[in-house]
């Protein structure tokens, strides 16, 4: 798996209640739009927010709509070895490729007690794993590994294929544990690809963002594939506006501001975010929409 490979969110209709259509929208929206793979049930799909139910429910919808297409990555968050383990067999029959695996964050667990949770859940499945290093969010941000740690579970646990690093430093942390890694092990960025540039440069196998004007990251994906860095700069410092606009003011922003794009775009009926949340103000909404209007994109009003 490399390239552009979005989370998708999860819409909802006025009631709160799972808008399976306007999921189904979504997904197709993406493909249509180049992605390489599409994940479920990250923070982007608000997985934090649904019940057990709910996230089977929605990797089952996007596994049918994908059909294979392309790498499908199914986000896991679970308190322990056991319970992550439980539900990777569950999830096994959607044929993911790739389990993006969260640490258990209840506690102070120690680096090679994680460690050792990676390599466990490694040498049980089949299905590659993904590490998900995000101490940019509250709940993650006491669990920040060295990048030896990162780096002792791809060389024991040979099923730890890649790593998305994202928060505050990620190029400079990706730098660091890029050359501690196998050969085969693969590095993406993520945040909305607020720093895409910088990962490139780094060697990142691609970058996993939210949805909505992803073929901005597959031209420069493209272009960065055939040794067009300078092509690659004018693209991605084009688009930095919007990005900034979207991605810049945390997590739950980021979320009110794609589902807007999509409503307006008629994607989805209702651009409603489950709470709690940060709800942003008319005034930042607009900010996004104008952002987004002052390209030729296909999220922008009239396209």
């Amino acid at each position: 798996m490399q390239g552009i490979v979005p989370i998708v969110f999860v819409p909802f209709t006025e009631n709160g209640e799972l808008d399976q259509a306007g999921l189904r929208r979504v997904v197709r929206f993406e493909l249509e739009g180049g992605a390489d793979g599409i994940g479920i049930n990250g923070f982007a799909s608000e997985a934090y927010k649904l019940t057990d139910q709910e996230r089977e429910q929605t990797a089952a919808i996007v596994a049918d709509e994908v059909a294979n297409q392309v790498p499908l990555v199914i986000g896991i968050a679970a308190g322990s070895t056991e319970a992550a383990l439980a539900q990777m067999r569950h999830f096994d029959k959607l044929n993911p490729a790739v389990y993006m695996v969260l640490p258990p964050a209840t506690f102070d667990y120690t680096p090679e007690t994680l460690v050792e949770h990676y390599i466990r859940l490694a040498d049980s499945s089949s299905v590659p794993i993904m590490m998900q290093h995000s101490p940019h969010i509250a709940q993650y941000s006491h669990i920040k590994l060295e990048a030896h740690h990162l780096a002792e579970m791809a060389n024991q646990g040979n099923g730890v294929r890649y790593f998305k690093i994202e928060g505050a430093g990620a190029p400079s942390r990706m730098q660091a544990l890029k050359p501690l890694l196998p050969s085969h092990t693969k590095l993406f960025g993520g945040v909305g690809g607020i720093s895409f540039l910088e990962e490139l440069e780094v060697g990142v196998g691609g970058v996993i963002p939210g949805v909505g004007f992803n073929e901005v990251f597959h031209t420069a994906w493209q272009a960065w594939n055939v040794g067009d860095k300078a092509r690659v700069r004018e693209i991605l410092t084009t688009y930095q506006p919007l990005v900034n606009a979207v991605s810049s003011k945390g997590h739950e922003f980021s979320l009110h501001a794609r589902k807007h794009l999509a409503k307006r775009a008629g994607l989805i009926s209702c651009a409603m975010v489950r709470s709690p949340t940060v709800a942003p103000t008319e005034t930042e909404l607009e900010f996004v929409l104008q952002a987004a209007d002052g390209f030729d994109l296909r999220i922008s009003s009239g396209v």
